[in-house]
């Protein structure tokens, strides 16, 4: 039985997604992570789910999303964002729906009309679940046509992990999510790995730019991207360790460690894989998992009395889960 998906209830909720090809299989080229970055933006911009950050990698692929309440759309600016999503021919014929149910709604009163129409596009609107849905079923009908396959490509549902709304949480999990490809041995510097956040926004990419912007809180403010991209550099290679500092570890080092209950530096800490980041519900100080807590007790054990769980492994004393992930929940990098 499925469990229910733990929901902010805050105005603006922020989450790591994550999802699987199924059998855990590398099928993801360059092509096809392109034609997901592709889909992944438009997307975004159609729902009003703000992609902060991302990783796409062979066989799964990360999101940070943040997720504005829905608020009423003009029509004007619904119609831009069909036309932003949409091919030209497809949004021709929607804008021409409306057109007929507005001008119906006009000469008659009458607007059941029109509101089906609205209906049927706004209910996508600041919904996570219905963007990670259309986002994979859109690239499993193109990989599908492509190799002439057929069948499911992912794994399960998708993972999803509620983040405090707080500088420390969000830059915390966007490092976590950035440095995929250097946990798995791919490449030293994220930003050498074209399909991540990171590289996107210092090869030029705006909607990357942006995402990071509002990471750093920095959205609004007068900085220029190259004060930015400091900043965020300083964040990816020096978090827990002096600025310039960037000394490796093998895994063993890590296991050993890890092995005989140490705590791990958070620089070393962002290097491993961290169950709490994927399977944790949700990320945040002691307060805040509280309240997440509070506002889903129906779902937890009567002999659960509090929500908060300390990470263990070292590093994020001042950063809580809903989950005590005791197996395995901090791994050493896979060797190479």
């Amino acid at each position: 039985m499925r469990k229910p998906r733990i929901l902010g209830k805050r105005e603006t909720n922020y989450y790591h997604v994550m999802s699987r090809v199924v059998n855990r299989d590398y099928i993801m080229g360059d092509e096809e992570k392109e034609f997901f970055r592709r889909t992944m933006w438009k997307l975004g911009e159609f729902t009003g789910v703000r992609v902060l950050t991302y990783c796409i990698m062979s066989n799964h692929w990360h999101i940070l999303a943040e997720v504005p309440t829905v608020v009423e759309l003009e029509d004007d600016e619904l119609i831009d964002r069909i036309q932003a999503f949409y091919s030209k021919q497809r949004a021709s014929v929607v804008i021409q729906a409306y057109e007929r149910a507005s001008l119906h709604a006009k000469e008659t009163g009458d607007t059941s009309w029109l509101d089906e129409w609205r209906m049927k596009y706004t209910s996508r609107m600041g919904d996570l679940s219905i963007f990670v849905k259309e986002l994979k079923e859109r690239f499993s009908k193109w990989y599908n046509r492509k190799y002439n396959r057929k069948g499911t490509l992912w794994e399960e549902r998708f993972k999803s992990v509620l983040v405090e709304d707080s500088d420390h949480a969000i830059a915390t999990m966007a490092t976590y999510i950035e440095l995929n490809p250097v946990r798995a041995g791919l490449v030293d510097d994220p930003r050498e790995y074209r399909f991540c956040g990171y590289a996107e926004a210092v090869a030029g990419g705006t909607a990357a730019r942006t995402g990071i912007e509002r990471i750093l809180f920095l959205h609004g403010q007068e900085a220029s991207w190259r004060k930015i991209a400091a900043q965020y550099r300083i964040q990816l290679f020096c978090t827990g360790e002096e600025a310039g500092s960037r000394q490796g570890f093998e895994p063993d080092k890590v296991r050993q460690v890890l092995e005989n209950k140490g705590e791990l530096g958070l620089f070393e800490l962002m290097h491993c894989r961290v169950r709490y980041f994927n399977d944790g519900v949700a990320l945040g100080s002691r307060m805040f998992i509280e309240e997440v807590f509070e506002q889903n007790r129906s779902l937890f054990s009567e002999r659960r009395k509090n929500g908060a769980r300390k990470i263990r492994g070292g590093g994020l004393l001042d950063l809580f889960n809903l989950r005590d992930l005791r197996l395995e929940g901090i791994a050493p990098p896979a060797p190479g």
